[in-house]
C-alpha cells in the first residue's frame, strides 16, 4: 500500500509523472496545462507556481491503475472500476479504527495569525466564469454534533482572502446537516482540510457511507493499516498526522457566500455556502500542495466514479427490492450522460403493456441516499428496458436495442415536471426538469422478425486454441 508520497514516488520512477520547471500563472494558465497532461493520463508537479510557496502536485488518480497501484498491486497487474468496487464492498463490513498520535509530519510548521495566508497556497482559477482560486482536493473533516464522530468528505473550496475562504457541502453530504444543526443552535463549528493525504483515504471520503460508519475506518480497512491522526492546534478535530498541509477553521454558518465553478459534467454549478475563518496553518517542512482539476477531466471525474458506486449500489438495491423479478439491471452514471443516472432494465416480457408499468414503478420506487427518503425519479434522468438478450452492461448494445426495436412514438415517453436534485444544474426552480421512459423491447408480434444474429457455439471458441 502507497501513503501520498509513496504513489508520487511510484509514479515518476514508472516514468508516468512529468515535472514544469517553467514559471507558470495559477490562473488559467496552470488548469490549461493540468488539462493537457490530466488527458494524456499523466501525473505532474509544477515547481514554479507564480506566487506560491508550494509545488503543484496532481493527476495522481486519473487512471484505475493508480488506484491498484495505490492499493497495492503491481506494475501490470490489471485494475479496473469493478476491481475497486470489489475492494470497496468487500471492505464494507470490516473497520480499522484510525490511531491517535501526538506528532506527525504536518505539524512540522505551525502557521498562525499574520503567518496565515492562503495565498501562500497554488491553488487556481480553473475556468473563465469561476468566481476565483479554489481548493479542489481536500479531505474536509469535521465532527458529528450528536454522535461525535469524525467524518471525512470532498468539499470544493474558495479561497476568499488571506484567511477566509467558503466549504461548500452538497444537499447529499453529511456536513450539510452538520451546517444545519450549527445553523439552528446559533453555533459556529470547527473544521480541518487536509490536503495530500493517503489515497485510500481520499477514495473514502468520496464514498457515501452510513452514518455509523466512519471514512477514516474504512481508508484504514483499504490499506491494510490504520490512519494516524494528530489533533488540531485551534480545535479539537483530528488530522491525518501524515497529511502535506491542514488548514484550520471555524465556520460561520450565518455568514454565506455565492461562489461558481467549473463541474464534473463540463458546466458551471453556482452553490451558496458558508464563511470560515482560518485559524492555523500547519504543514510539511516540505510540503506539495495536490490539485483536482475540476470540470470534465479525468482525475476529476474518475474519483466521481467512485463516488458514484455507492450512488449506484443504493440505485441498484433500491430497484431490485422493488423488481424482484427482473433478469438484470445496471446503473450508468457518467459525465457524458450528464449529473444523473440512466438505468438499463432486461426483462424476459410477456406482454407489451409490461415494460412502460415497470418503468412507471421503476421511478416512485423508494431511495434512501446518506439518510434521505426520495423516489428513484429524483436522481434518474433515463430507464429503459430491453429485452433479455441485451447485455445491460455494455451501453453500445443498449443503444442498438434502442434503435432496432422501437417503432411506436408510445415505445417513448416524456415525464414532465419531476423534482430533481440540486446537481441537475438545468432543472427549473419549482419544476424541475423532464424524464425519459424507453421500451427498447421487441413488439410481441415482432420477436421473430427483430431477432438478433447468432453464431452457434461462439461463445465456446477460444481463438488462442487455433494458433
Amino acid at each position: 500500500m502507497l501513503d501520498f508520497r509513496g504513489l508520487v514516488a511510484t509514479l515518476e520512477t514508472r516514468g508516468e509523472l512529468r515535472r514544469v520547471s517553467k514559471r507558470v500563472d495559477a490562473r488559467y494558465e496552470l488548469a490549461a496545462l493540468m488539462a493537457e497532461l490530466d488527458r494524456e493520463r499523466k501525473a505532474f508537479i509544477f515547481e514554479n507556481v507564480a506566487g506560491a510557496k508550494f509545488p503543484l502536485v496532481g493527476g495522481l488518480l486519473n487512471r484505475w491503475e493508480c488506484y491498484g497501484w495505490a492499493l497495492g498491486t503491481r506494475p501490470g497487474e490489471p485494475f479496473t472500476a469493478a476491481d475497486l468496487a470489489a475492494r470497496l464492498e468487500a471492505t464494507q463490513a470490516r473497520s480499522m479504527p484510525p490511531r491517535v498520535v501526538q506528532d506527525g509530519p504536518v505539524k512540522e510548521r505551525v502557521l498562525r495569525d499574520e503567518a496565515i495566508n492562503l495565498a501562500d497556497l497554488p491553488a487556481p482559477t480553473a475556468f473563465e466564469f469561476d468566481s476565483g482560486a479554489f481548493i479542489t482536493a481536500a479531505c474536509g473533516i469535521s465532527r458529528n454534533p450528536h454522535t461525535g464522530q469524525l467524518n471525512v468528505g470532498i468539499y470544493r473550496t474558495q479561497v476568499l482572502g488571506r484567511d477566509t475562504m467558503t466549504v461548500s457541502a452538497n444537499a447529499s453530504s453529511d456536513l450539510h446537516l452538520f451546517y444545519d444543526y450549527a445553523e439552528q443552535h446559533g453555533q459556529s463549528m470547527p473544521i480541518a482540510l487536509a490536503i495530500g493525504v493517503e489515497p485510500a483515504l481520499m477514495m473514502a471520503a468520496v464514498c457515501k457511507l452510513p452514518t455509523d460508519r466512519s471514512e477514516l475506518d474504512l481508508a484504514g480497512a483499504l490499506q491494510g493499516k490504520p490512519i494516524d491522526l494528530v489533533k488540531c492546534e485551534t480545535s479539537d478535530l483530528l488530522v491525518p498526522a501524515n497529511a502535506e498541509i491542514v488548514i484550520e477553521g471555524r465556520v460561520d454558518c450565518s455568514r454565506k457566500v455565492v461562489n461558481t465553478l467549473g463541474e464534473f459534467v463540463g458546466q458551471y454549478g453556482t452553490d451558496t455556502a458558508p464563511v470560515a475563518q482560518v485559524t492555523a496553518i500547519t504543514h510539511r517542512r516540505d510540503a506539495m500542495y495536490y490539485a483536482i482539476l475540476a470540470g470534465r477531466n479525468p482525475e476529476h471525474n474518475t474519483l466521481g466514479s467512485v463516488a458514484g458506486l455507492s450512488f449506484r449500489r443504493a440505485l441498484e438495491h433500491a430497484l431490485r427490492q422493488q423488481l424482484p423479478h427482473v433478469k438484470d439491471l445496471h446503473v450508468y452514471l457518467s459525465p457524458a450522460l450528464g449529473a444523473m443516472m440512466h438505468v438499463v432494465i432486461a426483462i424476459s416480457k410477456k406482454n407489451d403493456a409490461e415494460p412502460m408499468a415497470l418503468i412507471n414503478a421503476a421511478f416512485k420506487a423508494p431511495l434512501t441516499i446518506a439518510g434521505i427518503e426520495m423516489p428513484v425519479e429524483r436522481i434518474t434522468k433515463r430507464i429503459i428496458v430491453v429485452d433479455d438478450d441485451i447485455n445491460v452492461h455494455d451501453l453500445e448494445d443498449v443503444e442498438w436495442a434502442q434503435w432496432n426495436r422501437a417503432a411506436a412514438a408510445d415505445k417513448v415517453r416524456v415525464l414532465p415536471d419531476v423534482a430533481s436534485w440540486n446537481l441537475e444544474r438545468c432543472a427549473k426552480p419549482g419544476r424541475g426538469s423532464f424524464r425519459l421512459a424507453v421500451d427498447a423491447t421487441s413488439d410481441m408480434v415482432d420477436r421473430d422478425a427483430l431477432r438478433r444474429t447468432r453464431i452457434p457455439g461462439a461463445e465456446t471458441i477460444r481463438l488462442a486454441d487455433y494458433q
